[in-house]
């Protein structure tokens, strides 16, 4: 591929607004023009492909990844990093966190340093960081994770885990009301972490104090946390109520009702809200049985649970979850993109350059066809997927 070329004659979706028929024109991995395809002056020496019927979305950025395509993040090898990176790419996601579960300390310290140091050596990865979901959670809504691997929380060992990341963890789940939790939070935001508030029985004061240690982030919203009770305000009411906190939200219509999407959506706002996809190594592939978080998972008609019915993360990807927003939910088109790119990109602080199409921002580029299926993936002016030839259409 060229490193300069155009696409005319697509429905760019900025997210903030629909640019039809448009066009932008890359030039050395950032986009160098943009705009309706009448208002551009495109070089004749340059490649042009002509996509109409198209629509042009920024990548898709998704905090909340274990795997994909048969492999899992915490499989010891290489060569499943590659094949979850490559499996999102054919789905549109140009910039991920890989999801890592509570383990042992030794067996934890050894997967965040294998993903650092596959993050170190391929740049071009979507692979951009470390969620840490886990094990500084409620044991006593744990979901599918394993209470003996679940830890009383302390500072020292959130050093530890830290400093063999090498600074790779982005974003970490925590259940504020356990105690020393709070100190946890405190560390993880002074050393440029996210701390996310999940798998949790918190009440309303106890997320005041998060928030005010720097917590900022809310795991897969409605699940696995305390449910809301009119007399009895925990997270789902300070999560509704507080700006300063943005939530994930499982678009899969599985974890969570339409309606109460729906419901989330009024309140939160396009701003408020993070589609995630909480993929395991089921994802993308047929029904069975499968393992996540060391033990046994089944998944029917995509959905996936343990043997005692326990929802364990999902086969869902990121263009479906769009989809269901728009047709299920009912949220504009622009709204449910903005939840699936630069919202996820604030959250890391790189929305200065991805999750929005302007000049000067960098290549990132889902075109979808009508259905919402993914036709071809471009990461900083790199085709990373083409479904057929499609960049042959000059």
């Amino acid at each position: 591929m060229p490193t300069s070329f155009a696409i005319k004659n697509v429905k760019i979706i900025t997210p903030f607004r629909i640019v039809e028929p448009g066009a932008v024109v890359i030039t050395d991995k950032q986009i160098s023009q943009m705009g309706r395809v009448s208002d551009l002056s495109i070089s004749k020496n340059i490649p042009v492909y002509d996509l109409d019927g198209l629509m042009l979305t920024p990548g898709f950025i998704d905090l909340l990844v274990h795997g994909g395509n048969g492999a899992g993040f915490a499989d010891d090898s290489d060569e499943a990093i590659t094949t979850i990176s490559d499996f999102f790419f054919r789905h549109g996601t140009t910039g991920m966190l890989a999801s890592l579960f509570s383990k042992k300390m030794s067996l934890l310290k050894k997967d965040m340093t294998r993903l650092a140091d596959y993050i170190d050596h391929h740049p071009s990865s979507n692979i951009w960081g470390i969620h840490m979901e886990g094990p500084f959670i409620n044991p006593q809504i744990k979901g599918a994770h394993k209470i003996e691997y679940l830890w009383e929380p302390n500072v020292e060992m959130w050093n530890e885990l830290n400093a063999s990341s090498r600074g790779y963890i982005k974003l970490m789940t925590i259940a504020p009301e356990l105690p020393g939790n709070i100190d946890v939070i405190r560390a993880a935001a002074s050393q440029g972490v996210v701390p996310s508030i999940g798998h949790t029985l918190a009440l309303y004061g106890d997320i005041e104090k998060a928030i005010d240690n720097g917590a900022a982030h809310v795991t897969h919203m409605f699940n696995a946390m305390r449910p809301f009770h009119h007399r009895e305000a925990g997270i789902m009411v300070a999560a509704l109520l507080r700006n300063e906190l943005k939530v994930e939200l499982i678009a899969d219509a599985i974890h969570v009702d339409p309606i109460v999407m729906k419901l989330l959506h009024n309140i939160k706002g396009s701003g408020g809200i993070i589609l995630v996809t909480d993929a395991i190594r089921a994802s993308g592939m047929p029904d069975g049985d499968y393992h996540f978080m060391d033990q046994k998972i089944i998944v029917k008609k995509k959905r996936a649970f343990l043997e005692n019915g326990t929802l364990a993360g999902s086969t869902l990807t990121m263009e479906e979850a769009i989809k269901n927003m728009v047709n299920l939910v009912g949220v504009p088109l622009t709204d449910a993109v903005r939840m699936a790119s630069l919202n996820g990109a604030k959250v890391l602080s790189r929305e200065h350059k991805k999750g929005i199409l302007a000049v000067g921002k960098d290549a990132d580029l889902v075109l979808l066809d009508s259905n919402f299926k993914v036709q071809a993936t471009i990461y900083e002016g790199e085709i990373k997927y083409q479904k057929g030839k499609i960049f042959s259409q000059k």
